[in-house]
């Protein structure tokens, strides 16, 4: 089983089920994530004293063990916000924890004490959450959260769907989160990302549950895609992108799409641009220009143009005056696409299209409601459930762009080469190049993993242009650091976001 995948509740509950039903007991697997998480945590936990609450059901269990580990180095209470654990060993668990110095308190002591506790550990939901969290643990979390008391999370933090990500108890600062098996989409979801801190996922011996459909990008993985040029290669082996876009207010746009290509190994570029736009365009010299005196449409030589390409981008800086027509045009050649910005708000005119094979759709959450008829805060509230939608809807590969972004097809990535530095006008434009050359010059691979691949290298362009420029990156220092990322990702190098395997 593959330590790097990403569970839902659903599949968390059948991989659990699994190991008990081929003789794994439940508390066996209990012992093992208490443990390895107390193992993880006390090099890390404040000096002092602290707080474990522990729920009424199996992460409360996990918690009894982590209480009872890591009162022999800290002093530690133990509170019940909601009632002890009654499960079969729970009484066990508890006796054990107090005999090993943890001290009993309810939650009014709590209260009191929470100005003088160091840590807290959180277990008393886990993936279990669902409804709103009860007005105890509210004021639990409030007063951690004024006291500036950081969490310590068992699996994921109480009242964060271990599936979307959604939250709304009290904004808290989360230290590090211990999940078991498998990472869960809540923690890459919003805005519970927010309330994760350094993730660890725990092998606890959930080994007979499979293969899951998501996961997390690992450097072992990246290098994998990789593949170093044949020595008899040449500029139209290595791939020829077509970028259909520009206007005359977004000049920039297309151009550094195009360069992000070159740089990211497609070996021939021709970007194809209106009239009025190329005339107020200042293009590197290693981009084709083909001017297109199109109206609203392509005209049978732009067509031709792009036919020749093994990969269009379609979109950056296109503006409103192409009709959506002009995507059916580019549609109807059947090439790869990948399809950006201005070329996404034109899909969303239309009636569902079905894509060339190959085809990829770059949305941030704004798009992202556009192609599917709602809002971005209503994409972002369920990111998932809107990425599978979008991906059956048009029958092509996705990239989610955002913290985490999500990229795949059938199969699920979750980029962790993550980085603030994306945040910039003109980034999306490079990451639609790089999965365009990566589409373009590794024809055997599938259009999801190809995304997947581009938006990890993407990634790492904004983390090395980040440590040059520091909160001054732009997009065309994304494309300058190009040949960074790609070593970074040869030399199986660890982004700053990578789940620890513990």
């Amino acid at each position: 089983m593959r330590r790097s995948q990403v569970w839902t509740v659903e599949e968390s509950r059948l991989h659990d089920g699994r190991a008990q039903e081929v003789g794994v007991p439940f508390l066996s697997l209990m012992e093992v994530a208490g443990a390895k998480a107390a193992a993880f945590w006390l090099p890390q936990l404040p000096e002092g004293k602290g707080l474990v609450l522990a729920g009424p059901g199996h992460n409360g269990g996990d918690a009894l063990v982590v209480a009872r580990y890591v009162s022999r180095f800290r002093p530690t209470d133990l509170c019940f916000p909601l009632g002890a654990p009654t499960f079969d060993g729970a009484a066990g668990l508890k006796r054990a924890a107090e005999n090993y110095g943890a001290r009993l308190v309810d939650v009014p002591r709590a209260m009191e004490s929470m100005a003088g506790y160091r840590w807290v550990v959180d277990g008393i939901f886990g993936t279990g959450f669902h409804g709103s969290l009860a007005a105890s643990i509210q004021s639990l979390f409030r007063a951690a959260a004024d006291a500036g008391t950081e969490i310590y999370a068992l699996d994921i933090l109480s009242g964060v769907d271990a599936d979307s990500g959604s939250y709304s108890g009290p904004g808290m600062s989360v230290a590090s989160t211990v999940t078991f098996g498998a990472a869960k989409w809540g923690h890459f979801g919003y805005p519970g990302v927010r309330y994760c801190g350094q993730l660890a996922v725990a092998d606890i011996g959930l080994g007979a549950g499979g293969k899951g459909p998501g996961s997390w990008i690992t450097p072992q993985w990246a290098k994998s895609r990789t593949q170093d040029p044949d020595p008899m290669t040449y500029k139209y082996r290595r791939g020829r992108v077509a970028v259909a876009g520009g206007s005359v207010s977004m000049t920039g746009a297309p151009v550094m799409s195009g360069m992000a290509a070159l740089r990211a190994g497609a070996g021939i570029v021709q970007l194809i641009i209106p009239e009025p736009a190329a005339r107020r365009l200042s293009a590197p010299e290693p981009l084709m220009i083909w001017r297109s005196a199109g109206r609203g449409a392509f005209t049978a030589g732009d067509l031709a143009q792009m036919a020749r390409a093994d990969v269009i981008v379609f979109g950056p800086g296109m503006g409103s005056k192409m009709g959506a027509g002009a995507l059916d045009q580019v549609i109807a050649l059947g090439k790869p696409m990948v399809v950006d910005a201005d070329g996404l708000n034109l899909l969303a005119q239309l009636p569902a299209r079905t894509l060339p094979l190959g085809s990829v759709l770059t949305p941030h959450s704004g798009e992202m409601g556009r192609l599917l008829g709602m809002g971005a805060g209503e994409v972002d509230s369920n990111r998932l459930q809107a990425f599978r939608r979008a991906r059956d809807r048009y029958q092509a590969a996705v990239v989610l762009k955002g913290i985490y972004t999500i990229a795949g097809d059938s199969e699920l990535f979750i980029n962790t080469a993550n980085t603030t530095a994306l945040a910039t006008a003109g980034s999306g434009d490079v990451l639609s190049g790089i999965t365009a050359a990566v589409l373009a010059s590794m024809p055997g691979e599938t259009g999801g993993r190809a995304a997947a691949l581009a938006s990890y290298v993407h990634g790492w362009t904004g983390i090395h242009a980040g440590r040059i420029h520091g909160p001054s990156v732009v997009a065309t220092d994304l494309i300058e650091a190009l040949g960074q990322a790609w070593t970074s990702v040869k030399n199986e190098e660890e982004p700053p976001g990578l789940p620890r395997l513990i």
